[in-house]
Order: C-alpha cells, then sequence, then structure tokens
C-alpha cells in the first residue's frame, strides 16, 4: 500500500449478446458524479449555492450540510482563518466518489478553535461512522479545553484518508507546566473503532501534528475495533506524551473485546521526537495491545523511549509487532522496550529486527538499549545496539521472558571492550553477564553476536549519521539465512537485502 488505499474491485463475468456488449463498453469509464462547493470566509455567503468561486459559501460546515449521503463531493477551501467547529454529515460514494475537503488554489486554510462555532463539541472536526471521507491540507489550531480533539472519528467505516495536514496546539490545558492526572486528555487525531464493525482502510499520511499537550493521550491515536491502517511520512513532535499509538482492549471504546484492538496496520516512514510526558514513560511510537503491526523505516530520537511494544490491560496479548529498520537514538529511556507489564498479558511472537540503536537512555542510571518486560517468543536479530554506557539489554526483574532469540546483533559499549559489555539478565535467570563472552556461553544466546564499532557515517550527535560508512564491517553481515518479508525495506525505502547476505542495523548498503 503506497500513499493510497487500495481499493479490492470484484468482476462479475457473466454472457451477453454483441450488442449487450457493445452497450456495457459505452459506459465501462463513466464520468464521476462528483460536485464541487467553493468555500471563502471573506466574500462567501452562506445563502449562495456554493457551486462556484463566485457564488462561494461563507462556512465550511454550511458546504458539507450541502453534501448529500452516498454522493461524491468536493470542498474548495479559500485560504484564511475559520472559526468553525465541523460536524461530518455524509459518507462519499465509494473510493473514487468520496467527499473530500481540501484548500483552493494553495491557500493556507486554518481552522481555529478561538471563539469557534459549535462551542459544545470538543473536536474541531468530528467525524461519527462515515465513509469515503478525505481531508487534505488543512490546518487545525488552538483548541484548548478538557478532552480537546483536532479530528475525532469515531464509530465504524471504511475509507478515510487524512493527508498533508498540520495539527498543532490541541490540548487539556494551555498550562505548558501542568501534571496531567488520568481524567485530563487531548487527542489531537484519533480514530476509535467503538462497534461490532471496523473502522477500516485508514491512511494518515504527510501530516505533521506537534505543540500538544495531550495529558494522557496520545497524538496520533488508532484505538478499538481499527482495522487495515496506514500511518506514512507523518512529523510529529513536541507532544507532551505519547507520539505514535495503536491500542487495544480500553472497555471505554464499546467494542467487543475480541475485536477491540488496532490491528493488521503498518507504521512506516514517520518522524517522532520530542515526545515526553511529565508523569510517565512515552514512547515516540507505542503498541499498546495492538496486534499484526510492521514499524518500519521510521526515525524516533528525544523522546521518552524510542519505539515501545506492550499491553496495559491484564490477561490480553500484543502480538505479531515486528519492529525493522528504524533508527532510534538519544532517547531519555530504552531505545526498545518490549513487553508487558500487567498481570496476565504479554507481548508474543514479535521482533525487533535490522534496527540502529544509539546512545539511548540519556537519564543516566543504570538501564540498557533493550528492555525487556513479560514477553514470549520475541526474536532481537541484525540489530546495531550502541551504548553510551557499559549496558545493552535488560530483561526486567519481576517479569518473563521466554522462548527468546538473539542472534547476529552488533554491540558496542563506553568501554570500548566486550570484556565489559553488560547484560542484566535478572527477570530471565537472575545473573547480570559482565561480557558478551559469559553471556554466550550462560545462556545460549548470541551465538554470531559480534562486538566492535559499526561505523556510521557520522557518529556526532550535533551532525548525525547513522548510515553505514563505507568502510563499515556491519555490511553484508548479518543473518545469512535471512529472508525479507514481503514489501519490506531498509530506513530509506530501498530494498532490504541488497546482496547476497543483509547488513545489519537499519541501513542497506549497495556496496
Amino acid at each position: 500500500m503506497k500513499n493510497a488505499i487500495a481499493c479490492l474491485l470484484l468482476a462479475t463475468l457473466i454472457s451477453c449478446s454483441k450488442k449487450e456488449l457493445m452497450e456495457e463498453d459505452n459506459n465501462v469509464h463513466p464520468e464521476l458524479a462528483i460536485t464541487s462547493y467553493y468555500v471563502n470566509g471573506t466574500s462567501g455567503n452562506d445563502a449562495n449555492t456554493g457551486t462556484s468561486a463566485a457564488s462561494a459559501l461563507k462556512t465550511i460546515q454550511a458546504a458539507l450540510n450541502k453534501t448529500t449521503s452516498g454522493a461524491g463531493s468536493t470542498i474548495y477551501v479559500a485560504g484564511g482563518t475559520y472559526k468553525e467547529r465541523l460536524n461530518w454529515p455524509n459518507s462519499g460514494a465509494s473510493a473514487t466518489e468520496p467527499i473530500t475537503l481540501t484548500n483552493y488554489s494553495g491557500g493556507t486554510v486554518v481552522l481555529d478553535g478561538v471563539g469557534a462555532t459549535n462551542s459544545v463539541q470538543n473536536a474541531m472536526i468530528n467525524i461519527s461512522s462515515k465513509s469515503y471521507v478525505r481531508i487534505n491540507n488543512i490546518s487545525i489550531a488552538n483548541n484548548i479545553r478538557s478532552f480537546a480533539s483536532g479530528i475525532y472519528v469515531s464509530g465504524a467505516g471504511t475509507d478515510l484518508q487524512i493527508t498533508s495536514c498540520r495539527i498543532y496546539n490541541i490540548g487539556w490545558t494551555g498550562d505548558s507546566t501542568a501534571v496531567p492526572s488520568s481524567a485530563n486528555n487531548a487527542n489531537p487525531l484519533v480514530v476509535v473503532g467503538t462497534t461490532p464493525t471496523a473502522y477500516s482502510q485508514i491512511y494518515v499520511g504527510s501530516n505533521q501534528i506537534y505543540a500538544c499537550n495531550t495529558g494522557y493521550s496520545e497524538a496520533l491515536t488508532m484505538s478499538g475495533n481499527v482495522n487495515n491502517f496506514l500511518i506514512e511520512n507523518n512529523i510529529v513532535h513536541h507532544i507532551r506524551n505519547i507520539g505514535i499509538d495503536m491500542t487495544g482492549h480500553y472497555s471505554w471504546t464499546g467494542a467487543p473485546d475480541s475485536v477491540n484492538f488496532a490491528r493488521n496496520g503498518n507504521v512506516k516512514g514517520n518522524v517522532v521526537y520530542n515526545c515526553v510526558s511529565p508523569v510517565a514513560t512515552s514512547g515516540g511510537i507505542y503498541v499498546d495491545g495492538g496486534k499484526w503491526i510492521n514499524i518500519e523505516g521510521n526515525t524516533s530520537f528525544n523522546n521518552g523511549a524510542g519505539i515501545t511494544v506492550g499491553c496495559e490491560n491484564a490477561n490480553n496479548t500484543a502480538e505479531g509487532i515486528n519492529i525493522r529498520s528504524n533508527f532510534i537514538y538519544n532517547n531519555k529511556e530504552a531505545g526498545i522496550v518490549i513487553g508487558s507489564n500487567a498481570a496476565g498479558s504479554k507481548v508474543a511472537w514479535s521482533s525487533a529486527t535490522n534496527n540502529t540503536l544509539f546512545k539511548n537512555y540519556t537519564n543516566g542510571g543504570w538501564g540498557g538499549e533493550i528492555s525487556l518486560q513479560n514477553t514470549d517468543h520475541v526474536t532481537l536479530s541484525n540489530n546495531i545496539v550502541q551504548s553510551a554506557s557499559n549496558i545493552v539489554v535488560i530483561a526486567l526483574l519481576g517479569y518473563t521472558s521466554t522462548n527468546l532469540t538473539m542472534n547476529y546483533n552488533r554491540y558496542y559499549t563506553s568501554s570500548g571492550t566486550a570484556n565489559t559489555i553488560t547484560f542484566d539478565w535478572g527477570g530471565i535467570n537472575g545473573t547480570t553477564y559482565g561480557s558478551l563472552a559469559t553471556f554466550k556461553s550462560g545462556t545460549g544466546l548470541e551465538a554470531n553476536g559480534t562486538y566492535g564499532i559499526p561505523s556510521f557515517v557520522n557518529s556526532t550527535l550535533a551532525t548525525l549519521n547513522l548510515h553505514l560508512a563505507n568502510s563499515s564491517t556491519c555490511i553484508n553481515a548479518g543473518d545469512p539465512a535471512f529472508v525479507p518479508a514481503s514489501g519490506e525495506l531498509d530506513i530509506d525505502k530501498q530494498s532490504r537485502k541488497q546482496h547476497n547476505r543483509v547488513d545489519i542495523g537499519a541501513d542497506e548498503t549497495s556496496l
């Protein structure tokens, strides 16, 4: 799936006469029935027809109200600031005849929450159980209130696309120093599947979400019964909690628990940074009880943690999560955290492969680049793990990691020697291993793990470039049995395996 949501077309073969076939051929490509409406906040009037720029409507809501359920429409909005909270009234007809809200002639359109209409609505754009919806090139700003939202989608539907939007200054409070409780929440962009029928075919691409005070919520969220989504090429930064989140098993969604989790998704090519909560560990990218999700080719830095996979609700499982080919650096806590901290829950059948982790755990103290909690059948392989300290991987005390696989990882630490590298295995066998050799012999893991300088293009933080230098011994040094998954790419969206053997780390060279 690239930059669009694919449609499934069903063709039925029928027998027909030559005349009937010719008549059908004349209508193979009928003209799309899409009505255009125009909005101009300066010169428009809601008494106008709105069907041309010369007869533009004044408000966006008036244009939305002119759409018809099951019919395609495009709403073109002239540049300007619109003090409106919008309620989306209708679904489009199909993937080729959606209802689209977009800017007109390159203008900057800002939905501003200060003094906006429809003040009882918490969201700037509210969408409830609508399908074939497009929101493109709209800025949403300045919505400060309890449970504020930028775009809030709930219910069930299909084919929703949000592209090239800017969402900023959405918060539960305007006080950037306030410490939230669990009752303090704001959602810049959220999709919640609330019924037994999923919200499906969701595309969120090339948006910017920033400067939001989300409390206990996140910047970009998929929650509840959400199935089949692609989140790619977004920039998410300066969020006072988690950046991108895929959650499951929260009863407040109302979805049956058998489908109450985000699933079958891809999170690719996003840049997430400065997402830090004042009260808890906040991952740049987080899967909390979701299933069958690929997290690939992202850059995550300066967050509470880089990429986290867990399950906060007891007696549930996050599974089928693949963290691969990501740059993860300079986060306050671990670069990757995998495992549940809830009773009876775990992360299972998941992997972290071909990632580049560089000098995370900037908080200092006792902490590793990778932290494990309750896990089962987790694989860590082909990763570069360069620590600012001598601690690389921790299996946290009080949790259980079973059926763990580790191999072909490349380690480098502050000491510069494999004899002082530390694996804290308190959560598995109560042992702390002080060298790579003793870790191998004591656990049977990392038979082909190595220690040495990864050799990046530039390892100075101010000018950091984590691509492999031509001299790097990580080139063609990964697992010789490695076979890329279908569609799997490296950090630059190039072929994950370019020669007979995969490279270690997120970057695959052409050497």
